[in-house]
C-alpha cells in the first residue's frame, strides 16, 4: 500500500463521516411511518497529530455548504409533511428543523450547530461501547435542497474549533438520505392482484397516500382473519382505532407509527407481545412475493434489483462505495446485496436482530497474501449456498470483537490504529471509500488530494512517521520516504531489522513478491530509487502493482531491473446508450495482465483478456472514459484512457393507465397513468379523453366526476420527444349515492347507496361556515345495495357521506 503525498503535512485534522452511508425516510407521514428523517454523523478531531480523547477545550459545529453543482441544504422547512404528523407519530411537537433527538438542522440563517463529544455511545438499550468521537444524531435533513432540488447527497461542513474559538480543521461530509423506499410497484391501486385487499382498491386521489392506503388496508384483513384475538389486543393497547389501522387513518386522521407494534432497533421500540419485529415481518413475508416485472419470488432474485424494488437504489443509487461498484469481467456489478446479507429470508429471520447482526469486513477479506481461505477477498461472505459464513484465516482486516456488545463485530463501532473509528479511514457503510459519487469523495479530496481510502500519513501526522509495521493493518511508512529512507535508514535496512526478514514483505507483496491487490498505489505519485547500476523514476499511477521487482532484481537483489515496461496506448468508439460496445485494448509486452484501473463515470467496463465491454447507463448522453494498464509481473505500464462517445438511442415511452373500474355518478374519480420512458429529454404531455364528450384532462393524475351513470371508454395518450403511447378501458359509473334519514321512536337511521367505494358518514351540528363535520364512528351494517347506521335522537345534526381523502 502506496501512500503520502509529500509537503502534506497537518497539524489538527477532523475525520468525520455519516454512520450508516445512507438514511432513509418516509415521503409520506399521513398514513404510515417506517421510519422518520434522522441523519447521524460522527467525527474525530486530531491535534497535534494526536487523537482526541477528552473533549474538554474542543468543540465541533455543522453547517450547510454548497456542494460543486451549487446544492445546498440548510433547513427541512416546507420540504414535505414530517412537521405536520410528528407529534402523532412520534411524540414530541417539534418546531421546523429540529430533530427528534435534540440535533436540527442549520436553518435558514445557516447557524452552526453543536456536536456532543462521547466516550461512551449507546446505540441500544442495555448497549454501550467506548468510542472517542464527537456526535449528532437525527439531523432531520431531507433529500431536496433549498431550492427545492433533489439531491440525496448535500455536504455539511464540520469544524473543530478550540477554546479560544479559533478554527483548527474543517471537513466537507455528505448527509445521504432518501425518501425513495417505495412499495406502490405491487400495492399501487389497480397494480399487482396478488395484493389487492379484499374488499377491493382503495383508489385514494393522491398517489403517496394510495398504495399506503392499500397496504394498511389488506394489513387488516390478514391480521383479522390470521389473529383476531391478538390484533384487537394490539389495536387497543397501542390507541388505534378498533376497526383497524385503515380507519385509523381514514376516519381518525391519525397516521400510524409501524414500530408501535413491530419492534425497530432503528428507533429503539420493542414489539407488542409476540409481534414480529419490523424486519422480520417485512423481509420475511414478501420474500416469496413475486417481483412484478421480473416475475420470479424476490427471494430468488440474486441481484440488487430485489432490494432496489423498496429500498433507495434505482435512483439514489445507495450501494456506492468501493464494494458496491466493483465490476465483473463480463461488466455486471460484481457485489450484490444478497452477498453480503442473504437471501431476503435470511434478512428477515425472526432469530436476527436488524440493524445489529450484519455482515463483518473478514468474512470475504479472510487475511493476507500469506495467510487467507484460498484467495485474499472473496466476493460473498458466505462460504456455501446454505449461508455458511466465512472465517477469516488472519485478523488483519477484521473487525473489532464484542463491539458495541458481546456477540457483535460491526464495521461501524469497530477502531484501530491508536483508537481512529474505522469509518474514518475507509468510509461509511455502502459508502466505502472511493466512492461512485463525487460529493462523497470529497473529503478525502481535500484532505489527501486524491479520493479513495485515508492512506496519507501527513494527512494527520505533522511528520512522516518511520515505521516498517507500524500503519494500520500493519503498514509501513510510504512514498519517497520508504524508497530512499531518513537519511540513516531505508526500506532495506528496516525490512532487514525485521523478524525474517524479507518474509514480513509478503503478506501484501505476495509469496512471489511481485505484487498483489494489497501493494497497488493509492495515489499517483512519483519515486525516485538508486540501485548498484543506476537509478530509476517509477511514474505511478493510482491502482499500480508494487513489488520487489519494479525496481530492482527481487528481495535481497540490489541490482537494478532495466527490462522495459509494457505499453498501452488509448482507444476510443462510439456507441447509442442502449447498445453496450466492445473494443480491444493494445498492449505490447510479454507475459501481460490487464486490468481495468478506473470504472468510467456512466457505465461500466468488462474486461476478457484484451476485450473490453463498455455497458452505457440508460440515461447518459456525452462521452465516457475509462483507464486500464498492463503489468508484466514486474512492472507496470503507462496508464493507457479508453473515450467512448455515447449518443441517444431510440426514443420510447410506455403508459398504464389506471383508473377504478366503477364509480358513482358526480363524485370526481382519479385518473392516474403510470410512465416509463427510455432515451427521452422533453416533457411529459398527458392527454385524457374521459368518453363522455367532456374537457380533457391534462395532467398524469386527474380527477374527473361524470354527470350520468353508464360504461365509458377511457383513454390517455402520453407524448414525449415524438413518441407516444396510449391506455384504454372502461369504468361503470353508478347511480349517485343518495343519503336518506327515517326515524323511529327514539332512534333515526341513515342510509346510503353502497357505490363499492369506500365512503365515510360524517355529521355536524350546524351548516355555518366553520362548524367542523366529523366521522360517525359506528359501523355500518351491510344491506342489499346499502349501507345504514343507526343512532339515537338525542340532538339536531346533519349528514354527508364522503370519500375518505
Amino acid at each position: 500500500m502506496f501512500g503520502c503525498l509529500a509537503g502534506q503535512a497537518a497539524n489538527d485534522q477532523i475525520l468525520g463521516w455519516n454512520n450508516l452511508g445512507m438514511h432513509c425516510m418516509d415521503s409520506d407521514y399521513s398514513v404510515f411511518s417506517i421510519l422518520p428523517p434522522y441523519n447521524t454523523i460522527e467525527c474525530q478531531l486530531l491535534v497535534g497529530g494526536v487523537l482526541v480523547t477528552n473533549g474538554t477545550g474542543y468543540r465541533v459545529t455543522y453547517q450547510a455548504v454548497p456542494d460543486p453543482d451549487g446544492s445546498f441544504n440548510s433547513t427541512a422547512v416546507a420540504k414535505g409533511n414530517f412537521y405536520t404528523y410528528c407529534a402523532s407519530l412520534y411524540g414530541p411537537e417539534l418546531t421546523p428543523d429540529s430533530g427528534l433527538a435534540g440535533w436540527s438542522m442549520p436553518g435558514i440563517s445557516n447557524a452552526p450547530q453543536a456536536m456532543r463529544f462521547e466516550t461512551t455511545n449507546q446505540p441500544a438499550a442495555g448497549i454501550a461501547t467506548l468510542v472517542n468521537w464527537f456526535r449528532a444524531e437525527g439531523i432531520p435533513i431531507s433529500p431536496y435542497d433549498d431550492a427545492l432540488r433533489k439531491n440525496p447527497y448535500s455536504l455539511m461542513r464540520l469544524i473543530a474549533w478550540n477554546a479560544a474559538g479559533q478554527a483548527l480543521a474543517t471537513n466537507d461530509i455528505v448527509l445521504p438520505v432518501s425518501d425513495e423506499m417505495d412499495c406502490r410497484a405491487c400495492h399501487a391501486s389497480g397494480s399487482a392482484a396478488a395484493a389487492q385487499p379484499a374488499a377491493g382498491w382503495v383508489w385514494d386521489g393522491l398517489p403517496e397516500r394510495d398504495f399506503r392506503l392499500n397496504i394498511l388496508r389488506l394489513h387488516d384483513e390478514r391480521q383479522f382473519a390470521l389473529q383476531p384475538g391478538l390484533y384487537t389486543a394490539a389495536l387497543a393497547a397501542r390507541g388505534f382505532n378498533a376497526q383497524g389501522l385503515y380507519r385509523n387513518v381514514t376516519a381518525d386522521a391519525k397516521p400510524v407509527l409501524c414500530a408501535l407494534c413491530h419492534a425497530s432497533e432503528a428507533l429503539g421500540l420493542g414489539s407488542y407481545s409476540n409481534t414480529p419485529p419490523l424486519t422480520a415481518s417485512i423481509h420475511g413475508f414478501h420474500a416469496h412475493v413475486a417481483d412484478p416485472q421480473l416475475g420470479l419470488p424476490l427471494e430468488s432474485v440474486a441481484n440488487r434489483a430485489a432490494c432496489y424494488r423498496c429500498h433507495p437504489g434505482s435512483t439514489t443509487r445507495c450501494l456506492r462505495g468501493a464494494m458496491g461498484t466493483a465490476v465483473t469481467a463480463d461488466g455486471t456489478l460484481a457485489i450484490q446485496c444478497q452477498d453480503c446479507h442473504g437471501t431476503m429470508s435470511r434478512v428477515g429471520s425472526t432469530n436476527r436482530v436488524g440493524w445489529f447482526m450484519e455482515p463483518t469486513c473478514q468474512s470475504c477479506h479472510t487475511g493476507s497474501a500469506a495467510t487467507n481461505r484460498g484467495q485474499l477477498r472473496f466476493t460473498s461472505v458466505f462460504s456455501d449456498t446454505n449461508g455458511t459464513v466465512r472465517t477469516a484465516a488472519d485478523p488483519m482486516f477484521a473487525t473489532q470483537t464484542d463491539s458495541p456488545a458481546p456477540g457483535l463485530s460491526l464495521y461501524r463501532f469497530s477502531a484501530g490504529h491508536g483508537g481512529l473509528q474505522c469509518e474514518a479511514c475507509h468510509g461509511s457503510t455502502h459508502a466505502e471509500f472511493p466512492s461512485s459519487h463525487r460529493n462523497d469523495n470529497l473529503r478525502n479530496l481535500a484532505i489527501q488530494g486524491h479520493a479513495g481510502v485515508l492512506v496519507e500519513c501527513t494527512a494527520c501526522h505533522p511528520t512522516m512517521p518511520d515505521t516498517p509495521n507500524g500503519g494500520p493493518h500493519g503498514l509501513h511508512n510510504i512514498g519517497q520516504g520508504w524508497v530512499t529512507g531518513n537519511g540513516v535508514v531505508n526500506h532495506a535496512d528496516w525490512i532487514n531489522a525485521l523478524p525474517g526478514g524479507v518474509a514480513a514483505c509478503v503478506p501484501c507483496h505476495g509469496t512471489d513478491f511481485r505484487g498483489t491487490v494489497l501493494s497497488r498505489a493509492h495515489a499517483d505519485r512519483t519515486l525516485v530509487a538508486g540501485f548498484d547500476g543506476g537509478s530509476v523514476v517509477l511514474n505511478l499511477f493510482r491502482g499500480a502493482l508494487i513489488g520487489c521487482y519494479t525496481c530492482h532484481l527481487g528481495p535481497g537483489n540490489d541490482n537494478l531491473n532495466s527490462s522495459p515496461p509494457p505499453t498501452v496506448a488509448n482507444v476510443s468508439t462510439n456507441t447509442t446508450n442502449d447498445q453496450p460496445v466492445s473494443l480491444r485494448l493494445p498492449a505490447t509486452g510479454s507475459g501481460l495482465t490487464l486490468r481495468i484501473i478506473s470504472q468510467p463515470a456512466n457505465g461500466t467496463v468488462g474486461l476478457s483478456n484484451t476485450i473490453a465491454s463498455y455497458f452505457p447507463n440508460s440515461d447518459f448522453v456525452g462521452t465516457d472514459t475509462f483507464t486500464y494498464a498492463a503489468y508484466d509481473g514486474s512492472k507496470n505500464s503507462n496508464l493507457g484512457t479508453g473515450s467512448v462517445s455515447v449518443a441517444r438511442g431510440m426514443a420510447s415511452v410506455q403508459a398504464a393507465g389506471r383508473v377504478p373500474p366503477t364509480y358513482p355518478a358526480g363524485w370526481p374519480a382519479p385518473f392516474t397513468v403510470s410512465v416509463t420512458t427510455a432515451n427521452t429529454a422533453g416533457a411529459l404531455a398527458f392527454d385524457w379523453d374521459f368518453g363522455d364528450g367532456s374537457s380533457h384532462g391534462t395532467n398524469q393524475t386527474v380527477f374527473h366526476a361524470y354527470a350520468n351513470p353508464g360504461v365509458y371508454l377511457w383513454t390517455v395518450r402520453v407524448t414525449v420527444d415524438g413518441k407516444s403511447a396510449a391506455s384504454a378501458g372502461l369504468v361503470a359509473v353508478g347511480d349517485r349515492v343518495e343519503l336518506s334519514v327515517t326515524a323511529a321512536g327514539d332512534s333515526i337511521t341513515v342510509s346510503w347507496s353502497n357505490p363499492t367505494i369506500d365512503t365515510l358518514l360524517e355529521e355536524t351540528g350546524s351548516l355555518e361556515v366553520g362548524v367542523p363535520w366529523t366521522v360517525v364512528t359506528n359501523v355500518p351494517a351491510a344491506n342489499p345495495g346499502s349501507l345504514s347506521v343507526t343512532l339515537p335522537t338525542d340532538r339536531a345534526r346533519f349528514f354527508r357521506v364522503v370519500r375518505p381523502w
